[in-house]
């Protein structure tokens, strides 16, 4: 039994709480923690009959859903490398992430026929169903139960590909290991339970809803967590409101792990939610804005939470009920940087910063090898040890973290650092506005300036011109000059990626959209121009 292997937190759950349901589906099926592992156990056994081994990639094109659990850890077992893509992605996609990380086989399911068959015209790589017979495509006889022992892997050793779901950029291939994953989870386990130690959570522990996709860094963690502690998951294909009101009629959470955007959706749905019995939602992914937070927390009772990390370099830093209740929580900040995590503070050079100055946050992590697919980009990524975030902030003096914005986000207006976050938020809270988006567009006096994609609140008594003049001086009265946006563009809604973040690269430029879905109107702030 490998201490280093993920599969070994299941096999653990399997031991000592065999009969205890540990996974349920939106359907209403469920399987003990026993049943998970003997199925994953038959994973294992139908990628071996494959030919597939301990450190070879399989890639997986499967709708979220409670049967990826099985297929996640029966590649662990035998020490394979699942490679998670998005099921939303299309063919194009599919083949471009199949082709950066050169997987010995592709599993995909029956829910997407068109796009399977157009990557398996052009495929270098056996394809095998794992649902429903496809046309030119053998079936994965994987549903039998099987005790699978896990396999010995080093610490080292890589886990999972996963595809980052970054606000900019397109998506990189990121390689984490087991030891690293693991080294995360007993961080958080150790903040969040006081012990990192598995299994503490009581055998009757009500399960945690796996929000985000099991494709998403997110979603895997916050599986692995809930096993971790010995709590049972509840994996849905995707994110709703209606569907959330039901799970949660029906289980009874006690505890929520969104993104900004969930909880963005929840604000505004009309219907209320049933929230009485959890005690606290932890949000994680992007920064939540102050008005949609107070919302939420007004409209329900249940306080927010935050978790800085990324899939780079897992947990960082966040806030705990223990602080909130012991006052050591501080407004606007990233969290309290966890026990055990080396973090510094670094400025263009390399050279680590003293405290309350802003810099890069640099983290020492053995989680991520890297980008698979871009080698000079895993040079930028990992130094020497350390992942280097791309996130700005400084620490203060009682080892709180501040983010101040994203490095490659920054807009250089007229020789000033202007963060879009700030602008986003300062916006936020005109009652017109329903949701912002900030972003730096090239300018021949000032090289930037800051434009910003507005979706309006419903009121049709003002105009759009109206509402750029009062957005307009609305911001200029909180703001420095040189960070008032420049243009106010109307659009109806901001892009979402494939994990649910709003998307900058994927905003349209101002001059590109069409008339008959946006009013654009400049605007002269003064001062600057």
């Amino acid at each position: 039994m490998s201490a280093g292997n993920l599969a070994r937190i299941l096999q653990g759950r399997a031991l000592d709480r065999r009969d205890v349901p540990g996974l349920h589906g939106e359907d209403g099926r469920s399987w003990t923690f026993e049943q998970i592992d003997l199925l994953a156990g038959g994973v294992a056994a139908a990628l071996r009959a494959e030919g597939v081994g301990a450190g070879d990639r399989v890639a997986y094109y499967l709708t979220n859903g409670p049967e990826t659990v099985f297929f996640l850890f029966g590649a662990w077992k035998i020490g394979a490398v699942p490679v998670t893509v998005s099921s939303l992605y299309n063919a194009a996609e599919l083949a471009e992430s199949v082709a950066k990380t050169d997987p010995r086989l592709l599993l995909v399911d029956d829910r997407r026929p068109e796009v399977v068959a157009e990557v398996l015209a052009g495929a270098r790589i056996p394809l095998r169903s794992v649902g429903e017979p496809l046309a030119g495509v053998p079936s994965l006889p994987w549903r039998q139960e099987v005790v699978v022992p896990p396999v010995e892997v080093d610490p080292a050793a890589e886990a999972c590909i996963l595809f980052t779901g970054g606000t900019t950029g397109r998506p990189k291939a990121v390689s984490v290991t087991h030891g690293g994953t693991r080294e995360s989870l007993m961080r958080l386990a150790r903040v969040s339970t006081g012990s990192d130690s598995e299994g503490t959570a009581a055998p009757g522990a009500r399960p945690n809803l796996i929000a985000l996709p099991l494709f998403h860094s997110g979603g895997q963690h916050s599986l692995l967590f809930a096993f971790f502690v010995g709590r049972p998951a509840v994996v849905w294909e995707r994110f709703g409101v209606d569907r959330l009101a039901d799970l949660m009629e029906r289980f009874a959470f006690d505890n929520f792990f969104f993104l900004p955007t969930m909880v963005f959706d929840i604000v505004h749905a009309e219907r209320d939610l049933p929230f009485a019995g959890v005690k606290s939602v932890l949000v994680a992914g992007q920064a939540i804005s102050w008005p949609v937070r107070r919302a939420f927390e007004q409209r329900y009772r249940v306080p927010i939470l935050v978790n800085y990390g990324s899939t780079e370099a897992g947990h960082i830093a966040g806030w705990t009920g223990r602080d909130m209740k012991e006052g050591r929580w501080k407004p606007g900040s990233a969290g309290r940087v966890y026990p055990g995590v080396e973090l510094e503070i670094r400025d263009e050079a390399g050279a680590a910063l003293p405290t309350d100055a802003e810099g890069e946050v640099v983290v020492r992590s053995a989680l991520t090898r890297g980008y698979v697919d871009d080698a000079e980009a895993s040079r930028d990524l990992v130094r020497d040890g350390w992942v280097h975030t791309g996130d700005m902030g400084y620490v203060d003096a009682d080892g709180v973290l501040f983010l101040v914005g994203r490095k490659r986000d920054m807009i250089k207006c007229g020789g000033f650092q202007v963060w879009p976050e700030e602008i986003e938020d300062e916006l936020r809270g005109h009652p017109l506005v329903r949701d912002v988006r900030v972003l730096g567009r090239p300018d021949d006096r000032l090289g930037e300036i800051p434009v910003a994609l507005v979706v309006r609140a419903s009121d049709d008594t003002v105009t759009d011109a109206d509402l750029t003049a009062r957005l307009v001086a609305f911001a200029r009265d909180r703001l420095a000059h040189f960070k008032t946006p420049r243009r106010i563009e109307f659009v109806p809604e901001l892009e979402r990626s494939s994990t649910g973040k709003t998307s900058r690269a994927a905003a349209p430029l101002p001059e590109a959209v069409e008339p008959s879905r946006a009013a654009a109107v400049s605007a002269e702030t003064g001062g600057g121009r």
